[in-house]
């Protein structure tokens, strides 16, 4: 199983990088860190206030505790000190639900539950939290790791109620850490630490700390053995290596990361490359815009100075995804800057089996840039993807520099 964990993940990152994407700048972590680790314990286990705390406190760092409030009351003064002491007390539900395959769940199953019993379960246990330790979780960890209720045509998904309720959820037994720049904050991606050896965590570190991430590790138990348990020797280890300045590690609970994540987000908005579906405006515009499209292709560039991509050789490419309630007729108007001198090649913007073609006419500077309309679409329900691309390949020179496509739809 341990092997499993880090070969699926080495996998992941194998076939990430058998595609090129635009890249963004590196995350601005602070400090000038290189990444940063939050480690969250889940269910209140007995060893958690005694041995884990204990250790955590030794090297100054703060973790997160996943609690069921039924659970703190076994060991209330130890739980209060760990709060006191500055460890996140995080939600994780009432009475912890999980599907009912697993049989000691099946009186609590997700199977049976309501989006108004989550709603209600999930108050009563910050209330009680708040309660028992003084503070109100902002945080949140999904028992067994699942995000859904009902059966059947009843499914639903509860990540929306997460969403609104906390600032950020925790999954269980992913197997990539968290993109600060993409990640859906109610769908944290949590990394397994029970049960592993530092060497085995070390690899996932590394590979994180190259690209900026955030590691997110989940465990249960904190001791020497036994199921379900984060070693303490492994924990003295990473915690020595994510305090050690040469390693560029941020290590902080998931709160204090999520808070800041969502700030530098903010702050960001409009000048970073996170592709991302898109949806129609009041008005029924549909903006796609160089920040939520896909660059891909071997030298396709976003430049958040321009809030544009331009890319290189006619084997890049831009792809939107879109999503729409009721499809209709589109005027599509290309928002562009070339110089004079690399004006002139031709595009061709698709859509299914529609496409606009057109030549990239000249703007007057690579600083310029124009808006016309370039055709026609139709679109329709659901989803949609879109396309903008050289029409022939060539290997001097420049396209364009794309900085949006706005669908107006046509009224009929």
């Amino acid at each position: 199983m341990k092997q499993r964990l880090v070969i699926s993940f080495l996998a992941v990152i194998a076939f990430a990088a058998s595609t090129v994407y635009a890249q963004n700048p590196p995350f601005p972590w602070p400090e000038g860190k290189k990444m940063a680790i939050s480690l969250s314990f889940d269910d209140a286990r007995t060893s958690n206030p005694t041995l884990g705390v204990s250790l955590l406190d030794e090297f100054g760092v703060k973790a997160t505790f996943f609690v069921v409030p039924s659970a703190v009351q076994r060991n209330l003064e130890g739980w209060k000190k760990a709060a006191a002491n500055g460890h996140e007390m995080a939600n994780h539900s009432i009475q912890h639900p999980c599907s009912g395959n697993f049989v000691w769940s099946r009186n609590r199953a997700l199977e049976d539950y309501t989006l108004g019993r989550m709603r209600t379960e999930l108050m009563q246990a910050n209330a009680e939290i708040e309660s028992l330790l003084g503070v109100t979780p902002v945080v949140y960890a999904y028992p067994c790791g699942l995000t859904f209720i009902g059966k059947g045509e009843y499914t639903q998904s509860f990540v929306p109620l997460i969403s609104e309720m906390f600032l950020a959820g925790r999954g269980w037994l992913d197997e990539a850490p968290v993109d600060p720049f993409y990640a859906d904050m109610a769908q944290l991606t949590g990394m397994k630490m029970d049960n592993m050896e530092f060497e085995e965590i070390l690899p996932i570190i590394t590979s994180a700390s190259e690209n900026g991430q955030w590691l997110v590790l989940a465990g249960h138990e904190t001791n020497e053995s036994g199921n379900q348990t984060t070693y303490l020797r492994m924990l003295r280890q990473l915690l020595a290596y994510a305090n050690d300045p040469e390693n560029g590690i941020w290590i902080a609970p998931i709160g204090t990361v999520a808070h800041y994540v969502k700030e530098k987000r903010e702050l960001m908005a409009g000048n970073v490359n996170i592709p991302g579906i898109v949806r129609s405006a009041t008005d029924g515009t549909l903006n796609l815009t160089a920040e939520t499209g896909k660059g891909i292709g071997p030298d396709i560039k976003y430049m958040p100075e321009w809030n544009a991509f331009g890319w290189f050789t006619g084997k890049d490419r831009v792809e939107w995804d879109l999503a729409l309630e009721k499809g209709g007729v589109y005027d599509v108007w290309m928002e562009w800057s070339v110089s004079d001198k690399e004006s002139g090649k031709p595009f061709v913007l698709i859509s299914g089996d529609q496409k606009i073609t057109g030549k990239v006419e000249k703007s007057g500077s690579w600083e310029t840039f124009k808006k016309i309309k370039i055709g026609q679409l139709t679109l329709k329900d659901d989803y949609n993807l879109v396309q903008l691309k050289a029409v022939e390949d060539f290997d001097t020179g420049a396209l364009m520099d794309i900085k949006a496509l706005t669908l107006v739809p046509v009224k009929r």
